[in-house]
Parts: structure tokens; C-alpha cells; sequence
């Protein structure tokens, strides 16, 4: 029964890694909308035909011109925190655990009965029976202070006009990351696992956020095992060496224990406007126009190459619009429907939209696997040496390609980072409203649409195929064996294994998945792993003793022949889009009593309510990862990225207040 409640669990586990539950997937970036490509907050305060902007003609004997310039300043705040929960941890998410956040579940290998997408604490460095649930309610929170001039240039051509804007924005970004341990562990780690000694229980993580925040366990070898008498008259045997946990520097969780999250500065993008409005009722009923739309990029550059720097992140604080420039065009319209005979009253309609090209930015990601799936970057990968020198060696029927275990370890999102261009074929804004004025007073309501097309994201080093330095999936297979027999006899030896698990995934490891027991060290012994070959070796290339799976064990244990390496194909380049649908009001006063005034001041408040569209992901029909249990995955072609059919929807959720103030000058 154990036997098969393992299988059900280890199933289950590989469905939801594959799609066949409806994983949903995870993004590892999220660049949202930017703060500056809002037309909303553009078009209110100022469309007015007498003394805003797109006026009525001008007096073109004066050669005259008109200018408005305002400052906004908005405050929004993201809501619908699950769904951006979902679209960094995907399905792997259980609801309502704490003041109804999402949460994840971190479970060791020796926990039985662990539910299908509990994460592996293995992979983490933390005790064998550990367990903790570890919420999250995401909130993206940004203070804007938007610049905004328009100069109308009839004294050059009746109609044109320039326009010229760009916000300064404080963002703050926090997954409001919490742990609760309902098990803290008390069993450390057998021989062979992660080294050639036991590893106990003090000198393991003690919590998952720690992990995520760049603690390592300290994991040492053994060299005792060597049998130092046998050894003090010949060269054959040789120090083990320290092992290193390289600490995680991308996708990081929490910020150093900071509970007020991550924030940044700057100005989120310049974009200017060159139009002209080729038609334009003399009496100010109706115009349409059309400009040139350009955006410099002045905000948040996407990552860091350095891996203790900036973006290191994964809920990392964006300003603009991921630094790209765009190219595109803007449309305006308006028509008043109704005029009262005073013309101290009319009522109308207002349009505006921006669609605009965003060329390539360089940027530095890391990604998940396609074969792993949804969050693999939190896997444990290790690095495996070419023609170790230590000894004793595997010998060349089990090792062919001269590949042990190179005493390192790194979280998968290490090896994935990468350099990357990201492109993004077109984004539009639109924003359609009603204006009702009497004498000074003027209400807008209207509509807001925003849509942004699947980005693009292409290696910068063109070079797909390339190993990513001998990196390969660990899962749950042991790194060591010991040699047990004649003439070492009263000694037992260590050999480092090139033992890889590519059908492992973020729940669970090919052996744990196809029964291994876990609380009997004598239980799993690599069988399950990548292309499983019995190890055998000694203290030369063609040595046959056999390797076993603890000193003094008579129990073999397995190596993989040939190892399954990480290639960049493997690499999920799934990009992110958008959609979203807006509504806002926006109530405001102008001075326009002064006959003879040169300048007309404004002021206004307005509010909008954003819903992002969509949970997280179009899941792609035929997942890359339908792998079965224990057996290897399809996604080992020579095609970068099998996985990026798929777009994630990663558009906000939010609500916002403005407060603008500005003058008219003619």
C-alpha cells in the first residue's frame, strides 16, 4: 500500500509539472504596464476645445500659438493579490491559508504522504522531515509625478503640435513573504546523498526563506573514509576537498528580511508626441488628429550582471517599461454632441489612443526548465568535472566521458541566467470618455483598454545548444558510492558519482517518485535516474571493483551512462503579455472667468479601477514535459526554448487617485 500511495503521489506530482492538471505555469519576470503609458490620466484635466489642448483653430492673423503644461500625482495599488501569486508559483499554490494569502508547501523526502505539489525541501538544504507552509500576498505600490507640456504650433502650421511627458515614480514591490514551520526536522542526511560523510542536522538550513534569501547549508566530505594507514606510503588516494552550495542570486524570494519589500526610483520613460490635427472644426465641434509617438527609456533596466546587484530579485520593483524604445503613433478625436445657446454648457465624446513598437532591450533573466517545469529555477543542479583527477576513479565502461561530481552545488536559477533580448511587436492604449461641462466645471467618465502582444526573447549569444558548464539536475540521487571489497577490505572509499536526474521536478525526484523509502538509507540507490548504469571503479580508469551504496553496504549502487547535462535549449523563454480593461472619472475646475488673462489655471481629481484579464497562462496544448514516471522527458532537441508556444498574462489589477493641477496659456 506504502508502494502505491508513492506512485499515486509521485504521478500526480509529474501531471501537475507537465500541464496535464492545468499547472498554469509560472513567469520568472514580471514587467507590467508602465507607469508613464496611461492615457487616461493623459486625456483628463486639459480636453477642453476653447482653452485645453487640440483647440479650435487659432487666429492664424496673429500667427498665434497656445501652450498647457499640469503636474499629476497619482497613487495606485495593485488588488487580486492571488493572481499575481499564481503567475510566479502557478498551481503549485493553495489558497486561503493565512489571512487568505496563497501559499506554498515545503516537504522533505522523509515526510510521507506528501501532497503532490509540495515542494522537495531536499533541494533547499534543509532536514529530511521537514515542513512549512509559506504564504504570500503580493501588492505593487507606486507615488507618481507626472510632467506634462502640449504646445500648439498654428503660428507654424495651423494644427500641428507637440507634446512632451514623462513621470517620476516611487514603486514599492512586496510578496509580503511569510513561513510558518510546522516541522522543523530532526533527521539530517545519510552517506552518499550530498557528500561522502552523514550531514547532520546543525549544519542544514533551517527555514525555506532563509534558502531563499541566500543561506547555504555547510556540507563537508569526508576524508576519513580513505583509511589514512592504507594510505601513507602511496600517491593513490586523495583528499576528498570541501563541497560548496552556491547561494541563490537570481529569483531571490524575500529582501533581507525587510519586511517593507523592494523600491525604486526614476523616471518611467520621456515620450513625445509630434501631431497635427487634419481636421478641426472652426467652432471647436469636432478634430482628429495624428502624431508620431517616440519613448526614451529612462527607467528600471531588467537585471543585473552582477549576481549580487540589482534584479536579483524575483518580485524585483520595475520603472517604465523594462527599458525598451518604442516607435509608434497616436490617433485624437473629440465631438461635441450637444452645445447649449450660451455655450456655457456642452456635452461630448473624447478619444485618444498610442500604439507603439518596442524595440530589443538587453536584459539578464533566469529561467525555469522545460523538462523540470513550472519553478525548476529553484531546483538543485550540480556540477559535474571533466577527467577529475581525484581518485578513486569510475571506470571507463561507466564513465565513459570522464564526467564525477565536482563538489558544487547551485539552485538552477544560477545556470539559467543569461543574457537575453527581449522584443515586444506592439502595445496599444486607448481611452474613450464622456465630458459634461457647465461654466467652469467639467466631469469626465470613461473607459481605458490596454493590450501588449507576447514578447520576444532571443539569447543575446545566439547560441542555443551550448552546456552551461557542465551543469546537470541532481533531484534525488546520490552523489557518492563506496568501494567495499578486497584489497581495501578494512576500508571503505569514496567515489564521486556522475549521477544525474533530468525526469526530476520541483515536487519530486525520479527514486522518491518510484518508492524509494527515504527513513532506510539502504532504500534508494540511483536506479531511477538518467540512463542508470551499475558504477564501478577503483584507482585506475579500468579498475571493475564495485561501488556500493554505504561503507561497509554490499547493495550496488547506480551512476548514469552517459549524464544528462543543462543546455540552454532546455530553457523556458516563455515571454509575458498583457491585457486589461480600465474605468475612470475625473472631476475638475478652470478658471475661465478673466476676460483678458493670458492664462487659464486648472485643477482636478480623478480615480481609475484596472482589471488585469486572465489568471497567469495559455497553457500550450502539447506540454513539453509528458514524461512518465521515471522515464525521460521529450524536450532534449536542438531547438532553444520547446516550451515557447505559451504567454503569460501578467497584467495588473489596480486602483488609483490623481490630483492634477496646471494652466493654459494663450
Amino acid at each position: 500500500m506504502k508502494h502505491f500511495n508513492n506512485q499515486l503521489i509521485c504521478l500526480t506530482a509529474l501531471m501537475y509539472a507537465a500541464g496535464l492538471m492545468a499547472d498554469g505555469g509560472t513567469t520568472t519576470n514580471i514587467v507590467p504596464r508602465s507607469q508613464s503609458f496611461n492615457a487616461a490620466r493623459q486625456i483628463v484635466g486639459w480636453d477642453n476645445y476653447y482653452w485645453g489642448i487640440n483647440r479650435k483653430p487659432q487666429n492664424s492673423r496673429y500667427n498665434s500659438w497656445y501652450t498647457s503644461l499640469n503636474l499629476t500625482f497619482e497613487y495606485t495599488r495593485t488588488f487580486r493579490d492571488n493572481r499575481l501569486a499564481k503567475a510566479l508559483f502557478g498551481n503549485n499554490l493553495i489558497c486561503g491559508v493565512c489571512d487568505d494569502a496563497s501559499a506554498i508547501q515545503i516537504m522533505g523526502s522523509a515526510v510521507s504522504s506528501r501532497p503532490s505539489n509540495a515542494w522537495l525541501a531536499d533541494y533547499f538544504g534543509l532536514p529530511m522531515d521537514f515542513q512549512s507552509t509559506v504564504s504570500f500576498k503580493p501588492s505593487i505600490t507606486n507615488y507618481i509625478l507626472d510632467f506634462n507640456w502640449y504646445a500648439g504650433l498654428d503660428n507654424w502650421v495651423q494644427g500641428l503640435y507637440f507634446w512632451v511627458y514623462g513621470p517620476f515614480v516611487h514603486t514599492n514591490w512586496n510578496l509580503n513573504a511569510k513561513e510558518n514551520i510546522t516541522a522543523k526536522g530532526t533527521t539530517g542526511y545519510f552517506q552518499g546523498y550530498f557528500s561522502s560523510a552523514t550531514v547532520p542536522i546543525a549544519q542544514l538550513n533551517t527555514s525555506f526563506l532563509n534558502y531563499a534569501n541566500g543561506c547555504v547549508p555547510d556540507i563537508n566530505n569526508d576524508d576519513s573514509i580513505y583509511g589514512e594507514s592504507y594510505c601513507v606510503n602511496t600517491t593513490q588516494c586523495t583528499a576528498l576537498g570541501n563541497i560548496t552550495w552556491n547561494s541563490l542570486c537570481c529569483s531571490k524570494i524575500t529582501n533581507d528580511c525587510e519586511c517593507g519589500g523592494l523600491s525604486d526610483n526614476g523616471f518611467a520613460d520621456l515620450r513625445f508626441v509630434l501631431g497635427y490635427n487634419f481636421l478641426n472644426h472652426d467652432d471647436g465641434d469636432y478634430h482628429l488628429g495624428i502624431g508620431i509617438y517616440v519613448a526614451a527609456p529612462t527607467g528600471t533596466t531588467v537585471g543585473s550582471d552582477d549576481c549580487n546587484g540589482k534584479g536579483r530579485y524575483l518580485f524585483q520593483p520595475i520603472v517604465g517599461n523594462g527599458h525598451h524604445w518604442e516607435l509608434g503613433a497616436q490617433v485624437t478625436a473629440h465631438h461635441t454632441w450637444w452645445r447649449s445657446e450660451d455655450t456655457e454648457k456642452s456635452f461630448g465624446m473624447y478619444f485618444e489612443t498610442n500604439i507603439s513598437h518596442l524595440f530589443g532591450a538587453h536584459q539578464v533573466r533566469c529561467f525555469d526548465l522545460c523538462s523540470a517545469g513550472p519553478n525548476s529555477r529553484y531546483m538543485l543542479a550540480e556540477l559535474l568535472n571533466s577527467n577529475r583527477n581525484s581518485l578513486p576513479l569510475l571506470n571507463t565502461t561507466t564513465d565513459s566521458q570522464g564526467y564525477q561530481f565536482g563538489n558544487q552545488y547551485a539552485p538552477v536559477a544560477n545556470i539559467t541566467r543569461s543574457n537575453i533580448t527581449s522584443t515586444i511587436g506592439a502595445q496599444g492604449d486607448l481611452a474613450f470618455l464622456l465630458a459634461y461641462q457647465s461654466g467652469n466645471f467639467q466631469w469626465d467618465i470613461g473607459y481605458n483598454f490596454w493590450g501588449r502582444s507576447c514578447e520576444d526573447i532571443d539569447f543575446s549569444d545566439d547560441c542555443c545548444n551550448q552546456s552551461m558548464g557542465d551543469w546537470a539536475l541532481k533531484g534525488d540521487q546520490r552523489v557518492y558510492g563506496f568501494i567495499n571489497q578486497d584489497p581495501y577490505v578494512y576500508n571503505s572509499y569514496a567515489v564521486a558519482l556522475a549521477a544525474t536526474n533530468t525526469t526530476a521536478n520541483i515536487h519530486t525526484g525520479s527514486n522518491l517518485c518510484n518508492g524509494a523509502d527515504y527513513t532506510n538509507p539502504s532504500s534508494p540507490t540511483n536506479q531511477y535516474g538518467d540512463n542508470p548504469t551499475y558504477a564501478q571503479g577503483g584507482f585506475s580508469s579500468t579498475a571493475t571493483l564495485p561501488v556500493e551504496i554505504l561503507p561497509g553496504s554490499t547493495i550496488a549502487i547506480y551512476t548514469s551512462q552517459p549524464p544528462v547535462l543543462i543546455k540552454q535549449y532546455d530553457f523556458n523563454l516563455t515571454g509575458t503579455r498583457g491585457i486589461s480593461n480600465k474605468v475612470f472619472t475625473h472631476l475638475n475646475w478652470a478658471w475661465t472667468d478673466c476676460q483678458n488673462c493670458k492664462w487659464i489655471p486648472y485643477v482636478g481629481v480623478g480615480a481609475e479601477v484596472e482589471f488585469g484579464g486572465g489568471d497567469s497562462i495559455d497553457c500550450c496544448a502539447t506540454p513539453c514535459n509528458t514524461y512518465a514516471c521515471g522515464t525521460t522527458n521529450n524536450c532534449s532537441t536542438n531547438s532553444c526554448s520547446p516550451c515557447n508556444d505559451c504567454c503569460f498574462n501578467v497584467a495588473l489589477s489596480q486602483w488609483g487617485v490623481w490630483f492634477k493641477v496646471g494652466a493654459s496659456y494663450n
